[in-house]
């Protein structure tokens, strides 16, 4: 087995619990009550029974819950659902160096391999749910090129993988004949990005359930390649071209992924948020009256050009939406922020905002980071000219997203579920008190609804 494959399945596999630092645990469960939260919302999006109808035809044995909902399925086809419904709305956390939403697979997988297993304590599920993140974000955070195949997939899929064997208590030699299981389940390429379209979710579900497939085929005895990840032709000479493990590699053990995920404040793609961030401290700085605004100027990084530097259109659905800058700049400067209802029939064909929207000019900068969310420049012309530069995105590490703030989020997701809910202190308490619970029934029946 090459070495890089070596140590990040000995680090995933073989490290105990008690290794991980309280803060890295505590970043965990702040990520699984955001992501829980997310899913649950996902229940409204308009695909999310078409899916479920797909996934219960795929087997019909009962392991897993879906968010939100109480239906069972089994368990790949519950983690396949629940990573759909928790990216289905552009909400779901991200880390922002890997460019990758790994807790939206990775707790999708581990929540539904542990109710599988029966009896699995919340300490291993948060656990299992961290080194999994390890997993995904190191592999993500090592690209140095564009984005060529959809990463928070692509990538995502080894945080499900690494959750799961994890909690079968995999050991080296089979963990690595999963992982080379991983290779034939690639999900996703970028041109639903490009067109704005559903299937960006479904390629998160399948990254969910792509790790417990692999991992049931290494338990039966199959093997993969060995060179899954550094080899001619394994995952980063296939996705990543332009690549650099070794400074991942070198943080094993020393600094935690999961400290490095950032909320998102906004149901919008992460590339949207600092522009978002940047019109609100203005609009809170002066009066800026919309009718007046002759231009916005956006001074944007590559990777903000390529992921949401999208044209406006007239027929726009809500998945384009909440991908086009123009639409999203337009509307906080309209309603003074950017929330579920934004993304209505009403709201999408508001002449005002649209208006509004085919004044915001999109300018590329000369970042030579092909990776990077930041910074990004807002100029407003209206009365004067307003700018300001966002170096660290709200909801970033650097820039975090207040706890009350969090909680509020919460409470609008579960609102805005397809069942509306408002039982948000039982799903925040089972999840604080998840490393201390001897299993999963209290969080479980608080996701379930």
């Amino acid at each position: 087995m090459p070495e890089p494959e070596r140590a990040l399945l000995c680090h995933v596999l073989e490290t105990p619990g008690e290794a991980i630092p309280a803060a890295a645990r505590d970043a965990a469960r702040v990520f699984i009550l955001d992501t829980l939260a997310v899913g649950i919302a996902g229940t409204a999006h308009e695909d999310q029974p078409g899916i479920i109808a797909a996934a219960s035809r795929w087997g019909a044995a009962g392991a897993a819950t879906v968010w939100g909902e109480g239906t069972r399925l089994p368990a790949a086809q519950a983690a396949f659902v629940n990573a759909f419904q928790a990216h289905a709305l552009e909400f779901d956390a991200i880390h922002e160096r890997a460019v990758v939403h790994a807790m939206t697979p990775t707790l999708a997988a581990a929540l539904a391999e542990a109710e599988r297993q029966g009896g699995v304590s919340g300490a291993r599920l948060v656990s299992a749910v961290v080194f999994g993140l390890e997993l995904a974000c190191t592999i993500g955070a090592a690209s140095r090129g564009p984005m060529r195949f959809f990463r928070p997939a692509t990538a995502g899929m080894f945080g499900a993988y690494g959750a799961v064997a994890r909690l079968r208590g995999f050991d080296l030699a089979k963990g690595a004949a999963g992982a080379g299981l991983l290779l034939g389940q690639i999900p996703g390429t970028m041109q639903a990005h490009h067109e704005g379209g559903m299937a960006l979710a479904v390629q998160m579900g399948f990254a969910a359930g792509a790790g417990l497939r692999a991992a049931d085929l290494a338990e039966a005895g199959a093997r993969g390649p060995e060179g899954w990840l550094t080899g001619a032709s394994g995952f980063l000479a296939m996705t990543e071209p332009e690549h650099d493990l070794a400074p991942g590699l070198a943080a094993l053990g020393r600094t935690w992924q999961a400290q490095a995920l950032s909320h998102k404040p906004f149901p919008s793609g992460r590339l949207t948020h600092p522009v978002i961030d940047g019109l609100q401290r203005l609009r809170a700085g002066e009066t800026i009256d919309p009718a007046s605004v002759r231009e916005v100027r956006l001074h944007l990084p590559p990777l903000a050009m390529r992921l949401v530097g999208r044209p406006l259109r007239d027929d726009l659905t809500p998945n384009y939406a909440r991908l086009c800058l123009p639409f999203v700049a337009a509307t906080t400067l309209r309603f003074g922020t950017v929330g579920l209802a934004d993304f209505t029939p009403a709201r999408l064909t508001d002449a005002a905002t649209l208006a509004l929207a085919g004044k915001v000019r999109l300018m590329a900068d000369d970042n030579p980071d092909p990776n990077a969310v930041v910074p990004q420049t807002i100029e407003i012309e209206h009365v004067t000219t307003a700018r300001i530069t966002v170096e660290h995105t709200l909801g970033s590490p650097a820039n975090p997203l207040p706890r009350d703030a969090q909680i509020a989020k919460v409470a609008a997701c579960l609102a805005a579920a397809r069942r509306p809910r408002a039982d948000v202190a039982a799903l925040v308490a089972a999840v604080e008190t998840l490393d201390t619970a001897p299993d999963l029934g209290a969080l479980m029946r608080a996701a379930s609804g």
